[in-house]
């Protein structure tokens, strides 16, 4: 029996395991190996619980069940879950649900209506101070042009790996993003042709600054990639990370007030995130800067700009706090 006969012939008496192996074949040439991989992890969490019971069997206590234990503990990274994992493994099953009721052997789906902690933490996503800026602009390294681009062009990690000098337009000043890689088994990235959201790519304009930094880039350049490794070839996904290691380590041996911040936790999203701060700064439109960062919808930007407009107000306090200080608490003469 050929395996998608198989499948078709799955119940509500079979296990939740055998549904989730379903679901994983079914997505296996409609999303990404990384991608893939990450559904398989949150899965194996919910085997762990009742990967054996028969799936009409699954009450939404069980889910609360454990998404509570993983909020408590990841097994994985004995440390508690962050929210965006815990809303990542009850996506995973409820789309495992949701399957088993398209076949009509389930009536409800049981992780639609789980609650994810308000206390589960929460993924920091910051931008670099400015001095954190000045020293990815102001510290040599290999590394230093690819970061220059991912902190003022918003170019995904995958985006800039990929990125050649033949993808980059200095006498109009913009940057075609029209591929990215894709991490594989074995150490390896495949080049993928469009961007991460499933479009043909985006153009993105570049300031005068950063064009002036790439021309001086490409003219020392022995590679058709902008950031490559030392021999010229495209990164693997060992040689970014000693590349980006070697480099956080570069920025705080040569300077050494970069030991006050927090640039050692700096990765490629806190520079894309930057970019998106900067458009914000720059009073750039909510449409535009949905654009410009690739963002498959702007609802993703907008609660960026929200955080944002919330972070402009905790300032706004801070000012009226120096006034109030330096006038009305101010003592008499």
């Amino acid at each position: 029996m050929d395996i998608i006969n198989h499948y078709c012939l799955l119940n509500s008496n079979d296990s939740f395991r055998q549904w989730g192996e379903m679901f994983i074949k079914k997505k296996q040439n409609k999303v990404s190996p990384s991608q893939l991989k990450n559904l398989k992890c949150y899965l194996s969490h919910l085997y762990n619980y009742f990967g054996e019971i028969p799936i009409k069997e699954i009450r939404t206590d069980d889910m609360d069940f454990i998404l509570d234990e993983l909020t408590r503990n990841n097994p994985n990274t004995k440390r508690p879950a962050s929210h965006q994992y815990l809303t990542d493994v009850r996506s995973a099953a409820s789309n495992v649900f949701e399957l088993a009721i398209d076949r009509d052997a389930l009536a409800k789906n049981p992780a639609r209506k789980c609650e994810i902690s308000k206390y589960a933490p929460k993924e920091e996503r910051r931008a670099l101070t400015l001095l954190e800026q000045r020293l990815i602009v102001f510290t040599p390294h290999r590394a230093r042009i690819g970061a220059l681009i991912m902190m003022l062009a918003g170019l995904r990690r995958g985006e800039l790996i990929a990125l050649t000098w033949d993808d980059i337009h200095l006498d109009d000043l913009y940057i075609s993003v029209t591929k990215r890689v894709e991490e594989h088994q074995a150490n390896h990235f495949a080049i993928k042709n469009g961007t991460k959201n499933g479009k043909w790519g985006r153009n993105i304009g570049i300031t005068i600054d950063l064009a002036l930094e790439i021309q001086k880039a490409k003219e020392n350049a022995a590679s058709k990639y902008v950031c490559c490794k030392l021999d010229g070839t495209m990164h693997t996904p060992t040689s970014w990370r000693r590349m980006w290691s070697n480099y956080i380590k570069t920025i705080i041996d040569i300077n050494p007030i970069a030991k006050q911040t927090g640039i050692n936790e700096i990765t490629a999203h806190y520079l894309r995130h930057t970019f998106a701060t900067l458009l914000y700064i720059s009073e750039v439109d909510l449409e535009t800067a949905c654009k410009l960062l690739g963002h498959a919808n702007i609802k993703t930007t907008l609660e960026i700009y929200m955080h944002f407009d919330e972070m402009m107000l905790i300032k706004s306090v801070d000012k009226l706090d120096d006034y109030v200080s330096k006038t009305i608490f101010r003592p008499f003469q």
